[in-house]
């Protein structure tokens, strides 16, 4: 059940060289109550207009429901999503890989993590990231269910 309509979150990611996590605390942005969850819809992270191309730069990211410490393979279940954005203003090319479950996740955490990581000629770069979702009440059985999942207390 629906308790909110659908939003978007806007959280600026600045990737440096050497990973690191952003904590995406969601109280920061939403009323995220117990017994409730936060429903994705869709995920992005683009290159701010503000920032300059870049000569030769690749950054990594990975947004996930824990805190991980290495960047861990998209078929881990923490792992919600996966981008890497490459730059090479030589060819003046820019490619862009990314990937988002179609099944919308029920994330039950009030904190997600995106770790970055930059490697290349530039020392940091700004990104956006945009999530798209709502506030939803699953019943208390679904509810146990992803609290057990999402906190790998699963038997």
């Amino acid at each position: 059940m629906a308790k909110t309509n659908e939003f978007e979150i806007y959280v600026e990611i600045n990737a440096l060289a050497g990973a690191a996590n952003t904590t995406l605390d969601m109280t920061d942005y939403v009323d995220v109550a117990d017994n409730e969850a936060f429903e994705i819809h869709a995920v992005d992270i683009v290159l701010d207009p503000t920032a300059a191309l870049p000569t030769a730069s690749e950054a990594i990211f990975q947004l996930a429901d824990s805190n991980i410490q290495n960047f861990v393979s998209h078929s881990d279940r923490t792992s919600l999503y996966v981008a890497r954005h490459t730059y090479d203003s030589t060819t003046v090319s820019m490619y862009q890989e990314t990937s988002f479950s179609d099944i919308t996740p029920l994330i039950v955490n009030k904190t997600l993590f995106c770790r970055s990581d930059l490697n290349g000629t530039a020392s940091s770069l700004d990104f956006t990231l945009r999530m798209k979702g709502k506030i939803v009440k699953p019943s208390a059985k679904d509810y146990m269910a992803l609290v057990l999942t999402q906190t790998g207390n699963v038997a």
